[in-house]
């Protein structure tokens, strides 16, 4: 096998969940001498809670020559959110920013990695100066398509509802953890894996891809209102099929953490129809300031400008209103704010809405041995705590052109929703 073959092995085994089998894939690769093995090693040990062994693997590669691959070790060491950095690691950006040629995505990396040292110096007005910079360079090379995202919600908010069929309790029910990027979903989805009785996938794209053939197949709305049983039926056996590769345990209960799937309420209900959902609130301006200072290597375009984030929010509380609406009794609300102030009675009822037994496991979520695949994995590995609460204030100065958007967005979810 090549080193290039090992490697993609090894990328095959992450993208499944299995750190541990990427690791094994690249064991005699040297890693400062291949560094897409180094950016692999990091990101399985990242998973697996090995925060030190991630943080020396994208060393390795910010000290190299390759431009892409030092870019990526540099925002990969932020976003692992453990790593210290000193004022020598401040003035090597600030060179590598000043000495760049390009403007591209890749610079954006740079500058998205220098506010989170400025970040963490506690100097947020330079952080944001960065993060605007970052993403307005990440944003041009692959923009957000609102007017797409626009004409989907529009439709979405034509379906009506149908009866549903009580929860049967001994066939398979999903779990589906929905809500905004970085509101705390990992936190549930860890809180649900401590559970003895259920199994966990990853964030699973398999129903927003339905939902795109859908809407290239006459429509979404269409598509939910026939009463075509054969292909509901076929997606659920193609979806479980998918499930299984991830659930050892072959438990009835079985969690989708993918938080978008917010979109997909219906479809989902329609191809599981046992289906629970979970949505996680969170406050709007430290969940805005959370995903802007986040890159997400795919999808989420919305996510690098502070319009887009205000214009997916809009559309989110739309859609997640009228679901509530349409099948109340399916949808738990449940608030990020109440679940870290008070965290026994938040788990005790989200376990009851899951039909799940309390177990002493799930209120200690952060002990859970499991890979952690998502950019919040280093947070999940700490005991709960409230250290997210007000998180945006901070950038509240820098931000003052969009806090009356954002203010709006919270009286929005308050009505909703209620107060955290």
């Amino acid at each position: 096998m090549t080193v290039d073959q090992a490697v993609e092995k090894g990328f095959s085994a992450l993208s499944s969940g299995r750190p541990d089998e990427a690791l094994q894939a690249i064991a005699l690769i040297k890693h400062d001498e291949h560094p897409r093995a180094s950016l692999l090693s990091g990101h399985a040990h990242k998973a697996l809670g090995n925060h030190g062994e991630a943080e020396a693997a994208y060393r390795l590669l910010v000290g190299g020559a390759d431009r892409k691959h030092v870019a990526t070790g540099w925002w990969s060491l932020a976003g692992l959110k453990t790593a210290q950095f000193s004022a020598a690691d401040g003035a090597r950006l600030d060179a590598l920013l000043a000495d760049s040629e390009e403007e591209d995505g890749y610079l954006g990396l740079l500058h998205l990695a220098r506010a989170e040292i400025w970040h963490q110096a506690g100097l947020p007005d330079m952080a944001f100066s960065h993060l605007k910079a970052g993403n307005d360079l990440v944003s041009a090379s692959r923009p957000f398509n609102g007017e797409g995202f626009r004409h989907l919600a529009d439709e979405l908010l034509t379906i009506e509802g149908w009866p549903l069929p009580p929860v049967e309790d001994d066939s398979r029910q999903p779990i589906f953890i929905i809500g905004q990027p970085r509101s705390g979903t990992t936190l549930v989805e860890q809180i649900l894996a401590s559970h003895p009785d259920v199994d966990v996938t990853d964030e699973l794209a398999f129903m927003g891809h339905r939902g795109a053939d859908l809407q290239r197949d006459g429509g979404y709305r269409h598509a939910i209102t026939s009463s075509e049983t054969a292909r509901w039926q076929g997606y659920f056996q193609q979806y479980l099929d998918i499930v299984n590769t991830y659930c050892k345990g072959s438990h009835l209960h079985f969690v989708d953490k993918t938080p978008e799937n917010f979109l997909h309420v219906p479809l989902i209900l329609k191809v599981c129809p046992n289906a629970r959902f979970l949505h996680v609130v969170r406050d709007p301006l430290d969940n805005i300031v959370s995903q802007y200072r986040h890159f997400f290597p795919e999808g989420r375009e919305y996510s690098n400008s502070l319009e887009g984030l205000i214009f997916y929010w809009q559309g989110y509380l739309m859609l997640m209103r009228h679901w509530s609406e349409l099948f109340p009794d399916r949808i738990y609300h449940l608030h990020y704010s109440r679940l870290v102030k008070t965290p026994e009675p938040a788990i005790q009822s989200l376990l009851a809405f899951c039909g799940l037994p309390e177990v002493p496991e799930c209120f200690a979520p952060h002990a859970t041995k499991r890979p952690v695949m998502t950019p919040s994995a280093a947070q999940v590995r700490q005991p709960i705590n409230r250290s997210g609460l007000g998180s945006g204030l901070a950038y509240g100065g820098a931000m003052k052109d969009w806090l009356t958007d954002i203010s709006q967005l919270k009286d929005a979810s308050v009505r909703l929703f209620g107060k955290g």
